[in-house]
């Protein structure tokens, strides 16, 4: 009797989970080998997933994915510092102008503490001339303080 009962909830809980609506997140690995919406393709999707996980694809916007909130909020400030690099490099030195703000305002800081902890830690963001602006945005990003 127990042995019938176990098979009868085992079974009941396959048949439920196949009528399921898959909330998976439609993107990985795991979706570009299945589209399906079947309880086959879903356990194929998961293992998939599991094996080679999502963060490859949401890092980069493959694989179905779109990019992480993370790795978009760095697009922009290192945009603005490697198109305005030279003239960061000498706001930074001076403790103002224009492109300091708007890199201050691309990062989401507060321009005039930002400014001025950056001239005073000038020499350990800008350590040579072959700072890059990565490296750069790297260093700045601690004196930020959030507005």
């Amino acid at each position: 009797m127990k042995k019938l009962l176990i098979v009868a909830v085992v079974a009941s809980l396959f048949s439920l989970s196949s009528f399921a609506e898959d909330k998976s997140d439609g993107c990985g690995l795991g979706w570009q080998v299945t589209k399906k919406l079947s309880l086959v393709a879903t356990t194929t999707r998961g293992t998939t997933n599991s094996v080679v996980p999502n963060t490859f694809g949401m890092t980069s916007g493959t694989l179905g994915c779109t990019r992480h909130s993370i790795v978009k909020n760095d697009a922009a400030p290192l945009y603005f510092a490697e198109a305005n690099y030279e003239n960061l490099v000498v706001e930074m030195a001076l403790g103002q102008g224009e492109y300091l703000n708007g890199f201050a305002a691309t990062m989401g800081c507060d321009s005039t503490s930002f400014s001025k902890a950056v001239q005073s830690n000038y020499h350990s963001i800008i350590k040579s001339e072959n700072t890059t602006p990565a490296q750069l945005l790297k260093a700045a990003r601690s004196y930020c303080t959030r507005v």
